[in-house]
């Protein structure tokens, strides 16, 4: 199709760098920045449509607006030669490499802060989820996610599904099927996740925003027909966890497989 879409998306990141997309919080997935990630939410977008899409980006903390057109291979475009556009580009053309799982770092009042849990493990699984990270960053995903999946069995039988200790592994696990591109194995593990967090710490804890937006970070990114057929899924899933602006990115869910049906 050569027509746009007719609706601009909005994109918009507060002064503390806080994100949302057509009024829905968005947060990068672990190891992808932000404007890698926003590019590639549009990206998934203008695929979706079969129809290059405007984005407007108006950017609070680097002061600045810009729109963009998004195309369906993935290239975009300036459509504003008057907006105030930073000397760095802001959104990247080319997507980089996976980023590497972090290394295990000390643990901090956060019980899931950015570089992951992994103290409280007690050995042998700490060592083992040591390795488990080593692998992935070899790129051998199979092989990671083939063994993460025995240690989370493992720790689950012995400290239950939702234990701090199986949590830890958890998110390993989602890193792995994001970095394998598996999205709907993402999906299934940032909900379980997220569902987990929620009755730990609460909907509005960093913790619980930041696995309710990588389930969501990865439902954007499923083929159409998969987005479309998992669509009511997620939306009873942010309903259920009461996720900040749920509503707003409820609307937003619906939309998208709306038009889904629409271009199908």
């Amino acid at each position: 199709m050569s027509d746009m879409s007719p609706d601009a998306v909005q994109v918009r990141i507060t002064p503390d760098g806080i994100c949302f997309i057509d009024e829905e919080y968005f947060t990068p997935p672990p190891g992808v920045s932000l404007n890698e990630a926003v590019l590639a939410h549009l990206q998934l977008e203008a695929a979706a449509l079969e129809m290059p899409i405007r984005a407007v980006i108006q950017d609070e903390q680097a002061q600045y607006t810009t729109v963009i057109q998004v195309n369906t291979d993935g290239t975009s475009d300036p459509l504003d030669s008057k907006a105030q556009v930073p000397a760095a580009p802001s959104l990247p053309q080319t997507p980089t490499s996976p980023t590497n799982l972090p290394v295990p770092q000390p643990q901090t009042v956060d019980p899931v802060p950015p570089d992951r849990p992994y103290e409280p493990l007690p050995e042998p699984y700490r060592g083992r989820l040591v390795a488990i990270c080593a692998t992935a960053n070899q790129n051998l995903f199979t092989e990671a996610a083939r063994d993460a999946d025995q240690l989370l069995t493992e720790l689950s039988a012995q400290f239950g599904p939702s234990h701090l200790y199986t949590l830890a592994a958890s998110l390993v696990r989602g890193d792995i099927a994001w970095l394998d591109q598996d999205f709907r194995f993402g999906l299934q593990s940032w909900v379980f996740i997220a569902r987990a967090w929620h009755l730990h710490l609460g909907p509005q804890h960093s913790t619980t925003v930041r696995a309710v937006g990588n389930a969501l970070g990865c439902w954007r990114r499923l083929q159409p027909a998969e987005a479309k057929e998992s669509a009511s899924y997620v939306v009873t899933f942010l309903r259920d966890v009461s996720f900040p602006d749920g509503e707003a990115a409820v609307r937003t869910i619906n939309r998208r497989a709306q038009r889904i049906a629409l271009a199908n």
